[in-house]
């Protein structure tokens, strides 16, 4: 497999233009992103358990900020729980991963997982309410979207995790 090669990379929050993605826009508004997610959600992705109903996790919320950042808030019940009193690491995996795609929907992208790294700082402890932010850190060549995500409980750190996605459409 020969190596992604184009004549530059966009990172967000430089100063490289990115039209193509229009990230960081506060002018744009979360309805921009929130309109962009529905559009392609209904088209490509409606049958996602995190998006039919009743969800795999039924207190999870998504929205964007005005810069086009994905929040999330949510509280996993017993049901999803791997050790005593924790969250499954795999439905937390599974949450980052559907927050990284919807994130990419926001703006206008229907990209696949690439690659998904996550690190497990603390537990993520079921009944505890829990917070995530998702962002598009870089873009290269207009196909590889690197992404960023935190999950916290409280005021700690629990889980962060990267992950790149392959914009298809």
């Amino acid at each position: 497999m020969r190596p992604l090669t184009c004549k530059h990379d966009e990172t967000i929050g430089s100063e490289t233009d990115n039209t193509d993605l229009q990230a960081n826009n506060p002018a744009l508004g979360s309805a921009y992103y929130e309109r962009n997610l529905k559009q392609l959600k209904d088209i490509h992705h409606s049958q996602c358990l995190f998006n039919r109903q009743p969800s795999i996790v039924p207190e999870l919320r998504f929205y964007f900020s005005d810069s086009g950042d994905l929040l999330g808030e949510f509280t996993c019940n017993g049901s999803l729980q791997g050790y005593d009193e924790m969250v499954h690491g795999g439905v937390i995996a599974a949450i980052i991963d559907a927050s990284m795609a919807q994130c990419v929907m926001g703006h206008g992208v229907v990209g696949y997982t690439a690659d998904l790294s996550v690190r497990y700082r603390k537990p993520v402890m079921i009944r505890t309410k829990t917070a995530l932010k998702t962002s598009i850190t870089a873009v290269k060549c207009g196909l590889l979207y690197s992404m960023n995500c935190e999950i916290t409980q409280g005021e700690k750190l629990v889980v962060s995790a990267t992950g790149r996605f392959f914009k298809v459409k």
